[in-house]
């Protein structure tokens, strides 16, 4: 029904972008930790996208690649995992490495993941694991962003006055940079060097 939106960013909230586009302002749900660095206001963005239509609601779910779309729909396939449980799990992991983990059967991957217990963990490796194929020789799943947040930087991040989005962006961001076993004055540091950008 609406394949993707093309326009500008008028509003960064919590887990979504409002895009003028037309003339209309439209909220879509994003991967926002995904998005590095995050869109500045007035910036043209693309987003593939997906609408859920229910009685109660219309929402528009976005996302900067056409892999992250396909595998939030085989994501969304699962039963007993809703759209927003599945733009977690985006939001949580690129796409390559919901593959893997899913080739891999790799529940504790997905159980790292808020609002995923060891039981829809196990539901989503059944029921997809014939969805993304065997494991391809060498493949290993890359580090999920979820183990690389510091929760000591979040907070000194959320009295900075950013929001949980963002703080999520900036806090796998800099833990990327500054690599495992960074102390948290770097990881600081080097998260308010790329807010700054």
């Amino acid at each position: 029904m609406l394949a993707f939106v093309n326009g500008k960013v008028f509003a960064v909230e919590d887990d979504a972008l409002i895009i003028e586009a037309g003339g209309f302002g439209l909220t879509v749900q994003t991967p926002l930790a995904m998005m590095r660095p995050l869109p500045r206001l007035g910036e043209s963005v693309m987003l593939y996208t997906y609408l859920q239509v229910r009685e109660d609601a219309w929402t528009l779910f976005g996302f900067l690649e056409r892999e992250q779309l396909e595998v939030f729909k085989l994501l969304f396939s699962v039963s007993g995992i809703g759209a927003k449980t599945a733009l977690s799990v985006i939001n949580a992991m690129p796409a390559a490495a919901v593959a893997a983990a899913v080739r891999q059967g790799d529940a504790e991957r997905f159980c790292a993941v808020p609002g995923i217990g060891k039981k829809t963990a196990q539901r989503l490796l059944l029921e997809l694991k014939d969805k993304f194929g065997k494991p391809q020789e060498g493949e290993t799943a890359a580090a999920s962003p979820v183990s690389l947040i510091n929760n000591d930087l979040l907070a000194v991040l959320a009295q900075l006055g950013y929001g949980g989005s963002e703080a999520r962006a900036l806090a796998i961001s800099a833990a990327e940079k500054c690599g495992p076993g960074a102390s948290d004055s770097a990881l600081i540091r080097e998260a308010l060097r790329l807010a700054a950008k």
